[in-house]
């Protein structure tokens, strides 16, 4: 029997079968989606198909972002479900009350849907950085089981997300291809920003904005140790491995994070309740 090669994400064991998660935590006015991976990927699912069904993974450096350009709060509003991927994000629900708050990352959600027997991914398009990226990946999601002609691979121009002539040739492309997953290792804003303006013209996959978690997954780049994570420090890891590109986001940007913080009312976090249809949600502020 072949072993799958991706690795397992660390809440999938016992949770085959999760509900749609049934609240929000509610922090910098974005709706963040409870729950685990497979919960996160099953609110995505349940989300109306009109459209691509991005999920997003929320760290600082996305904070900072939300407050400076608007068309990636617009994609965020968007998003079928949003995740607390950064542990400052995770510690600050929890002094607001949310303990039962945890973190989601883009290994998490891409270890989930390419694994789960339910996955979405029995056609999975990967928009990648750079071709040995592509290669790397497609290698080992195939050798996972899934056949090759269920797998396709693009690495665009940089600045694609502004050309909007290309933009729609690669739409069309994922759409030829009749996605289920798309997944897109090409960073933030741009990723979210283009998923948003492309729309229905993606079709309606699920959609994973996630980053250097494609790296890992195609076994070029090393994750942090588990202790790292959960303590906090697996920034710190990966500016170790990157010095020069994160600098200036981990050093310089993220102060801007403080200030932030320091603009959130202490009555920020709201409950979000159900209605008949799973999929709209009336949020309630606390009393």
């Amino acid at each position: 029997m072949t072993q799958r090669p991706l690795p397992m994400p660390p809440d999938q064991e016992g949770e085959r079968q999760r509900s749609i998660p049934r609240t929000s935590i509610r922090l910098f006015d974005v709706s963040f989606t409870r729950g685990s991976a497979a919960d996160i990927l099953a609110a995505a699912r349940a989300h109306p198909a009109t459209g691509p069904r991005l999920v997003v993974t929320a760290n600082m450096d996305h904070v900072i972002t939300l407050s400076e350009n608007p068309a990636f709060r617009k994609a965020y509003d968007g998003a079928a479900a949003r995740t607390l991927d950064g542990m400052p994000l995770l510690w600050l629900a929890w002094l607001r009350g949310e303990r039962g708050a945890r973190r989601v990352t883009g290994h998490d959600l891409l270890a989930t849907a390419l694994c789960e027997p339910w996955s979405a991914a029995r056609r999975v398009y990967f928009i990648c950085a750079t071709e040995e990226i592509a290669e790397a990946l497609t290698a080992r999601v195939v050798a996972g089981g899934f056949p090759a002609s269920a797998v396709a691979t693009t690495v665009p121009p940089i600045g694609f997300e502004q050309d909007e002539v290309y933009g729609r040739a690669l739409a069309a492309q994922v759409r030829a291809h009749e996605t289920t997953l798309l997944v897109l290792g090409v960073g933030a804003p741009r990723s979210e920003i283009w998923v948003d303006r492309l729309g229905p013209a993606l079709g309606a996959p699920i959609v994973l904005a996630v980053g250097d978690a494609v790296n890992v997954a195609a076994g070029l780049a090393p994750r942090a140790p588990v202790l790292m994570q959960r303590i906090g420090f697996e920034w710190l890891f990966r500016f170790a491995h990157a010095p020069r590109r994160l600098f200036h986001r981990y050093f310089v940007r993220s102060w801007k994070f403080l200030w932030l913080v320091a603009k959130q009312s202490p009555r920020g976090t709201r409950r979000v309740t159900r209605d008949v249809h799973p999929t709209i949600e009336r949020v309630q502020q606390k009393s």
